[in-house]
């Protein structure tokens, strides 16, 4: 299994178009968390990416009002680590997500991913 801590407040993802990236704040707080997210999955992982499908269980630590949805927060994290844990999203065919409280200043992200069960309901 692989554990990986993200510190700071979640961004969620948000819908944009190729101009609206450069454009809307939020676009570009997006854009920003996500990579941030790929250089520190980096700097905590070192292998190549994986190739089977995953598991991927999200907890958020957030201190106040939440932003945005859980499904937007877990899709700026797991976008995050394309190519770099795994070699596409698309590879996650289980997932777990959740968001809890945390005391100011201690926002952060703790993923956890590992090879997916094999079953005969895989896709």
């Amino acid at each position: 299994m692989i554990t990986l801590t993200i510190p700071g407040k979640p961004v969620p993802a948000v819908r944009m178009t190729g101009r609206g990236a450069h454009v809307k704040p939020n676009a570009k707080r997006y854009l920003d968390y996500k990579s941030s997210v790929g250089w520190l999955a980096k700097s905590q992982y070192k292998q190549p990416p994986m190739t089977a499908n995953v598991a991927v269980n999200v907890t958020f630590y957030i201190h106040g009002k939440v932003r945005g949805d859980i499904d937007n927060l877990f899709k700026s994290v797991t976008d995050g680590l394309n190519k770099i844990i795994y070699k596409d999203d698309k590879q996650i065919t289980q997932a777990v997500a959740e968001i809890k409280s945390c005391d100011k200043d201690e926002d952060h992200v703790v993923i956890e991913i590992k090879e997916a069960r094999k079953g005969c309901d895989d896709v």
